[in-house]
């Protein structure tokens, strides 16, 4: 096989041609807000709006052309290096099922958070910077989508980065907001060490970053002597590859790692809880569709690069997230704290899905879960906007936390329309029966239970511990979203103010294009939307277009191919039992929340405090991040005050007090030059001019002088001949 003709150049299509217009609106909204977004009418917002609606409109006409119907991928030459080992590096836009579902996902929310946030942020002094912003974290989220290789792709990937630096700091001014952005910014970058290394391991070996380039050799590779073997010719010389299974499955976890960093995974997932220091619509945007969606995205990507051992660690490390996650969320207190926890929780799932083989269920649950999660998020700055509401009417002087929900209370009488977006949307993410997120729950759960069956074949039944971990998630969630609802909406209000006081207008709740964008997300948070049976996934559309069936999985071992693609019911565990358990702990978490909370005052609820040893554990994160300040911050800190004190104490010391010597040696020295060297110099020439001088007055031209001078010589002659 010859390399060059896998990277052989593309001719683009209207559909790539568009979509590269989709990639670029956002990009133009950005730089036309940040420039001159001040002067604009409405300081821009419409600009933003309707360049994100527009590439929201060309999104779904690619979905239209592209799902189940064909592929289309343009390739250009990007620059070459003059060698005969290495490849052409290429660039290319690429459009299959999994691109254009993500491409209608990403602007659609990115559509209604932006229509939500003209409310919202109504008269921040940062308002067209803000929108600017978003336009750069759409562009930075569809260039991880539409490329065709890894190197762009992790181009985007630290853009996201940076975009989300900008906009979880967004309110400069606050203190913890900086904290978090910075936070954000260096966590994510530890991951991305991991996938550095994966790019270039793979590259070392295979010369192309280009993804369909990889997936083709890869898929004509094969298993001899339990190493990996695969022969193609560069530039007309011949490669034989040969791979150990520890180094395939190293460099795949490589390619992990920068999931694990950006998708919140254990244990780099302490950055996303403090991430909510941005503004709500920015954490329904970076919780829903963009940011952490990207590291699932990217190991759906590089899927077929991935060893069974690997697989196997993804899982488990899914599996721990979920867990610590859901753990984490039950003793939270601030109402956007709580589903921070959850989409670390339900990031995990997805993550595990992939690691059993739930590659078209985890991406179901990345579907489902970008629509509810918003919708969540969203919500709660409704709670939180009115929360402030309140209290900028009642002027109230003493410190009440807004986002604190044991503030709230009845909130369901007072805004029943957010009470009943956010009841479906909970519900979705609790994973009730009728919900998209019990179809895609559901999904994943059997697919580990039959991952678990295949793995444990061998008589090891501890791989059984990982779909174990997500029916107890399915508990924990339940319990923490309803014991999240009771706080909120049900009971009497806690604040120290007239409830009324939270309402917009007597008639409104809050402003109307905030209600919209919910409204259409809690709509979307519905089975039906997803499968034409909303009690089984089996029917839905979305696995169907993106199940494996198509795909080259070479390095997975023979007994692994089947586990790892959704197949019918008859060739797993039947999946009514897994729904039904499923949907029995739910209900049994909710009926443990009710009975917990149900009895307690207001005062009660307004008093609560983690108390016990597992309730500070939850309610401090596992304590991870007084682990890491201990184990990481503070010896860093440490030596780079050591470092400091070195280089003012010693090196700063030495360089100071040495250029002084060095003065004073310069002055020594231009003092010696001038009285000694050059007085040398001098004096020699004050001698020489004398003795010009006195030679010259010998040299008269009278004859008597001459006839003296020579009588003074012979008598000179004469005395040294008697004396000596």
């Amino acid at each position: 096989m010859e390399l060059s003709e896998l990277l052989k150049p593309l001719a683009g299509t209207p559909q790539t041609t568009t979509a590269i217009v989709v990639l670029l609106l956002p990009l133009l909204g950005f730089a036309v807000l940040y420039l001159f977004g001040r002067k604009l009418p409405r300081r821009g917002d419409w600009l933003g709006i309707s360049l994100t609606a527009a590439a929201f409109i060309l999104s779904v006409w690619l979905f239209t052309q592209t799902w189940n119907t064909a592929t289309y991928h343009s390739r250009t030459s990007w620059f070459s290096i003059p060698s005969n080992f290495v490849s052409d590096f290429t660039a290319g836009i690429l459009l299959d099922n999994l691109t254009v579902l993500m491409l209608v996902i990403v602007t659609f929310i990115s559509l209604l958070v932006q229509l939500f946030s003209v409310g919202y942020m109504h008269g921040d002094k940062g308002y067209h910077r803000y929108f600017a912003y978003l336009g750069l974290f759409t562009f930075s989220m569809l260039g991880i989508v539409l490329v065709d290789n890894l190197l762009l792709l992790f181009m985007f990937w630290e853009l996201v980065g940076f975009s989300s630096y900008l906009l979880i700091g967004f309110w400069y001014q606050k203190p913890a907001a900086i904290a978090a952005s910075k936070k954000a910014f260096l966590v994510n970058r530890v991951g991305d060490i991991g996938l550095l290394l994966g790019l270039f391991a793979f590259y070392t070996y295979f010369r192309t970053f280009d993804l369909e380039a990889l997936r083709t050799l890869i898929g004509d590779g094969n298993w001899a002597n339990s190493n990996f073997i695969l022969s193609y010719t560069l530039n007309h010389q011949s490669w034989l590859v040969e791979l150990s299974p520890l180094f395939l499955t190293l460099a795949g976890l490589g390619l992990f790692m920068g999931c694990v960093g950006k998708s919140a995974q254990f244990p780099l997932q302490v950055w996303l809880p403090d991430a909510m220091q941005g503004p709500t619509p920015v954490s329904s945007l970076i919780h829903a569709a963009t940011m952490v969606a990207a590291g699932v995205y990217l190991v759906a990507r590089c899927y077929a690069f991935f060893t069974p051992d690997a697989l196997t660690i993804i899982a488990i490390v899914g599996a721990i997230t979920a867990l610590v996650g859901a753990v984490a969320a039950l003793k939270q207190y601030d109402i956007k704290a709580v589903l921070a926890f959850s989409t670390i929780s339900q990031l995990g799932y997805m993550v595990m899905g992939m690691g059993t083989g739930a590659y078209d269920a985890s991406l179901f649950h990345l579907t489902t879960h970008a629509f509810f999660k918003a919708a969540l998020f969203l919500n709660s700055g409704i709670i939180i906007h009115a929360m402030h509401r309140g209290l900028h009417h009642m002027h109230h002087t003493g410190h009440v936390d807004a986002q604190d929900i044991r503030n709230m209370g009845g909130l369901r009488k007072t805004m029943p329309f957010t009470f009943y977006t956010y009841l479906i949307a909970a519900a979705a993410l609790a994973g009730i029966p009728l919900t998209s997120g019990f179809l895609s729950k559901d999904a994943i759960l059997s697919v580990a239970w039959a991952w678990a069956q295949t793995m444990s074949a061998n008589g090891n039944s501890l791989y059984f511990a990982v779909p174990i971990t997500g029916f107890v998630v399915v508990l924990l969630t339940a319990f923490y979203m309803a014991r999240h609802m009771w706080f909120m909406f049900f009971g009497s209000f806690r604040a120290p103010f007239d409830v009324q006081q939270i309402r917009f207008t007597h008639k409104l709740e809050t402003e109307r294009i905030m209600l919209v964008p919910v409204l259409l997300l809690a709509i979307l948070s519905m089975g039906i939307f997803f499968s034409l049976n909303p009690l089984s996934f089996s029917g839905s559309w979305v696995v169907q277009g993106i199940s494996l069936k198509n795909h080259a999985i070479t390095l997975l071992a023979e007994n692994l191919v089947q586990a790892v693609r959704l197949q019918d019911d008859a060739n797993h565990l039947p999946h009514i039992l897994i729904g039904v358990a499923s949907a029995l702990l739910a209900t049994v978490g909710i009926a443990i929340a009710l009975a917990t909370y149900n009895s307690r005052t207001s005062e009660e609820l307004l008093q609560e405090r983690p108390s016990g040893a597992f309730a500070k554990l939850s309610y401090n994160h596992f304590y991870l991040d007084q682990l890491y300040r201990f184990t990481f911050v503070r010896p860093a800190l440490l030596l780079s005050r050591v470092f400091y004190r070195v280089d003012k104490r010693v090196i700063d010391y030495t360089l100071d007090y040495g250029s002084k010597w060095v003065v004073v040696f310069s002055k020594i020295t231009a003092w010696f030059d001038r009285w000694f060297v050059d007085g040398t110099v001098w004096l020699i020439g004050a001698i020489a001019k004398l003795t010009g001088r006195f030679g010259r007055g010998l040299q008269n031209g009278k004859v008597q002088s001459y006839y003296a001078y020579s009588l003074f010589g012979f008598i000179l002659v004469i005395l040294y001949i008697v004396l000596f």
